[in-house]
């Protein structure tokens, strides 16, 4: 029963780190969108795509360009922002699938981009054309979603509409793409396509409507909460920020940096790489407490201390906070994670070495290493290297406050949400901690399983964290 007990905890304890996904981590962008699909005598002409952006955002990037939302409107406002902003989202195909007969169709061109401002907000109107013959048009269906979850776009409700050329007759339906969930736990929803050519023909099924849709589970309900409550978040602290530009020290700024605070802790509770690493560093070595607590806030300081001197070397270096910033974030990618993965290598050669010096194996090895003081150099070193990568949250709030001449009150707002950040980070490092030390008492009356359990969780929890790093390192130089 005690081993059982062990084992389940152990797959618990290891389960932060194997369940992660690729490096980006927690929307920092929030975009509603809206499709109109326009049909033609032939077929599929295009896909008429709307974006509005959250209002922090859409203040950031507006600044950051150096517009207004009237300077926007001139002919070298959108080529500004077109070149600016919107040109770099062909890297990622504008985050839009297609696909039709179970082949994908790429998208490589847009057309008609239009930039503007509607209360407060960014808005994108672009097309993306399409040639898709009727005779081609089979299981279609196409999503707007960004994978690596910097941005979250949600399509709005009603927000498909069809123009339709000629005789022909459509019906769509949206369900969950499952075979796209991001996370894990992120589904995107899918928009389904049925039409015909033929006039008077009855459209054909979607063969998508024929399938049972599953409930969300617990953690998708919890993702969802999470996404919508920071989504929530985001706006209210566009509205105390706007206050805070009128008047810098009125009652606005305690709520602007509560709210900050509040934001950090939600933000954490999504994906992330920190919270990975922390429950795999204690997985792996003994530790307190307070060291978990050192760790987790040490973690979320340096991402956003290194957010913050990348937005502002940006600003004094290139005069572009946001695009000096994805700049440094892709340069620092590589070398942060390269040598995250190395240092997951120096505690697995470390976790071998030790238990070969000590015969960690041998039934009177009693892992005395348990009562030691904490390795605080390791754990500031670990911290270090896994919160290097600059937060792209951080920096979007710092540009913000810049565009509103509010320096300063954007620099603590940092402070807060690290703090936030740190305190959901330290609860994953407290899991860890108790989850390492409840496996090993419930091993202690037996030596021999004990010391298995603890050679086991030290060389696992030590290769998760090299594995992880090698992983995040293959992807940022492979992207």
């Amino acid at each position: 029963m005690r081993k059982s007990l062990c084992i389940l905890i152990l797959a618990v304890c290891l389960w932060p780190a194997l369940r992660t996904g690729p490096a980006a981590a927690h929307p920092h962008v929030f975009v509603d969108t809206s499709l109109t699909f326009v049909f033609d005598d032939t077929g599929l002409a295009a896909i008429r795509q709307n974006w509005l952006f959250d209002e922090i955002f859409s203040r950031a990037i507006l600044s950051d360009i150096g517009l207004t939302p009237e300077a926007l409107s001139t002919p070298e406002g959108q080529e500004a922002i077109r070149e600016g902003a919107f040109a770099y989202l062909k890297n990622y195909g504008w985050f839009t699938f297609v696909e039709s007969g179970g082949k994908r169709i790429p998208v490589t061109e847009t057309r008609d981009f239009r930039a503007s401002v509607r209360d407060g907000r960014l808005v994108y109107d672009f097309t993306v054309p399409l040639i898709l013959p009727y005779a081609e048009f089979k299981d279609f269906r196409m999503g707007v979603f960004d994978p690596e979850y910097y941005s979250d776009i949600v399509l709005v409700d009603g927000g498909i509409a069809f123009e339709m050329g000629g005789m022909a007759q459509v019906s769509h339906t949206i369900r969950p793409g499952k075979d796209h969930t991001y996370w894990q736990f992120i589904v995107p929803s899918m928009i389904h396509v049925a039409v015909s050519g033929t006039p008077g023909e009855a459209p054909q099924p979607v063969a998508a409507e024929m399938r049972e849709v599953d409930s969300p589970g617990p953690v998708e309900r919890l993702m969802a909460f999470v996404r919508s409550a920071q989504k929530e978040l985001t706006q209210r602290l566009n509205t105390f920020g706007m206050e805070l530009a009128g008047n810098p020290f009125g009652s606005a700024l305690w709520l602007f940096l509560g709210l900050s605070f509040i934001y950090g802790v939600v933000h954490a509770v999504g994906p992330g790489h920190g919270k990975a690493v922390v429950c795999s560093y204690f997985m792996a070595n003994p530790g307190s407490l307070a060291a978990g607590a050192i760790m987790g806030n040490a973690i979320t300081f340096v991402h956003m201390g290194s957010a913050a001197v990348a937005v502002g070397a940006a600003y004094m270096l290139f005069s572009s906070g946001m695009g000096g910033f994805a700049e440094a974030s892709r340069a620092i990618q590589p070398a942060s994670y390269g040598l995250l993965a190395l240092m997951g290598l120096f505690l697995v050669f470390k976790s071998v070495r030790d238990i070969l010096k000590g015969g960690l194996l041998s039934p009177g090895c009693d892992c005395a290493r348990e009562n030691e003081p904490d390795d605080l150099r390791s754990i500031l070193t670990v911290s270090f290297v896994t919160g290097l990568i600059p937060c792209p949250g951080a920096a979007v709030i710092l540009a913000f406050a810049i565009g509103l001449n509010i320096f300063w009150t954007g620099v603590l707002a940092l402070v807060c949400m690290a703090l936030g950040m740190g305190l959901t980070t330290t609860l994953f490092a407290w899991f860890a901690v108790t989850a390492r030390n409840v496996t090993l008492q419930l091993s202690g009356s037996n030596k021999a399983v004990f010391n298995r359990i603890y050679a086991g969780l030290s060389i696992c929890g030590a290769s998760a964290i090299a594995l992880f790093g090698g992983a995040l390192f293959l992807g940022s130089i492979s992207g």
